[in-house]
C-alpha cells in the first residue's frame, strides 16, 4: 500500500516538462523570420537533493503505513541556446524543419505520458471503487 501513488508524481513532472518544452519550441518557430534570433531548447534536469533540495526540508515517514516518498522529486528544465542548426543568411539560427521535428517528437512524448497518467488514474479509481 505504501507505493500506491509512486508512479503518479514523476509522471506529473514529465507532463510539466514537456509542456514547458513545447512553449520554448513554439517560441522558436514564432521567430523563424527574426534576424539574428538564436533558438532555445529545454534540457531536463533533476534538482540537487531531490524534493528535500527544492523545498529545503526533509520529509520522513513517521508510520510504516504512510505513503512513501518515492518519486517526490520535481523535474525541472534548464533553457539553453541551440545553435546546432547553424546561422542563415540573416544570422537566424532557426531551422523550420528541425524545430517542427522537435515539436512533433515532444508532442508524441507528451501524449504517451498523458496516456500512462490516464491509465494510472483509471486504476486508482477502480481500486477506490472496490472494483466497480
Amino acid at each position: 500500500m505504501s507505493d500506491f501513488f509512486a508512479h503518479v508524481a514523476p509522471l506529473h513532472g514529465a507532463l510539466d516538462y514537456h509542456l514547458q518544452r513545447h512553449n520554448v519550441l513554439a517560441t522558436n518557430l514564432a521567430h523563424v523570420d527574426t534576424p539574428g534570433f538564436i533558438p532555445h531548447d529545454l534540457a531536463r534536469t533533476a534538482p540537487e537533493g531531490g524534493f528535500a533540495g527544492v523545498l529545503q526540508v526533509q520529509l520522513q515517514t513517521t508510520n510504516a503505513g504512510h505513503f512513501g516518498l518515492e518519486g517526490a522529486g520535481a523535474v525541472t528544465g534548464e533553457v539553453f541556446e541551440d545553435t546546432s542548426a547553424g546561422p542563415g543568411p540573416d544570422g537566424n539560427y532557426v531551422s523550420m524543419d528541425r524545430e517542427a521535428a522537435k515539436v512533433a517528437a515532444n508532442q508524441l512524448r507528451y501524449d504517451t505520458v498523458s496516456a500512462i497518467v490516464s491509465a494510472e488514474l483509471r486504476q486508482l479509481a477502480f481500486a477506490a471503487g472496490d472494483g466497480h
